[in-house]
């Protein structure tokens, strides 16, 4: 085997090794791109090649926002707060903030949550579902005690996704509290 030959397989090895090489990276970078907030996984678009036509890149179809329909699984958030955050967008809330009856702040998705938890649970406890503000209140029954969901609606909620809301909120009490 003469130079050439020897020059021409370290050139093989070294193409297939940077090949290797930016396919391990492609594959991280993709596993990180998931593990980012807010990313969905397995949503890339696809290439296929049309004979004797150009590359066709299709797009992911558009998703409008999941007004009481969609599965919230808490096992899949990083926190309560991240889980209250899903469950607001899901029913199209201003805020959502969890509290006992007594008035403790369990878990909100606004600042300063601990007053409003304090005022709404007041409200639960003598009888008042509803505020002036707009501000919608629901117990749900959780280890023999009532957790007060305080929802700021952008509109009325209907009496079927105040069912499903209350689901949420057990679920959600039950992996985070």
């Amino acid at each position: 085997m003469d130079s050439t030959g020897i020059i021409q397989i370290l050139l093989v090895i070294i193409t297939v090794t940077v090949i290797a090489g930016f396919a391990g990276i492609l594959y991280f970078l993709s596993k990180i791109y998931e593990a980012l907030p807010g990313q969905r996984p397995g949503v890339a678009p696809h290439i296929a090649a049309t004979p004797g036509g150009p590359v066709n890149v299709a797009q992911p179809s558009s998703v409008k926002p999941a007004r009481s329909s969609g599965v919230i699984d808490p096992r899949s958030m990083g926190s309560l707060e991240e889980t209250l955050g899903a469950i607001s967008k899901k029913y199209s809330l201003a805020s959502f903030t969890l509290a006992t009856t007594d008035g403790l702040l369990i878990g909100s998705t606004k600042p300063g949550g601990d007053d409003e938890a304090a005022r709404y649970s007041h409200l639960y406890t003598q009888g008042r579902l509803h505020d002036e503000t707009g501000v919608e209140l629901l117990g749900v029954p959780y280890r023999g005690e009532t957790v007060v969901g305080i929802a700021h609606p952008s509109e009325h909620l209907s009496a079927e996704q105040m069912s499903t809301l209350e689901q949420d909120i057990r679920d959600t009490l039950q992996h985070w509290v």
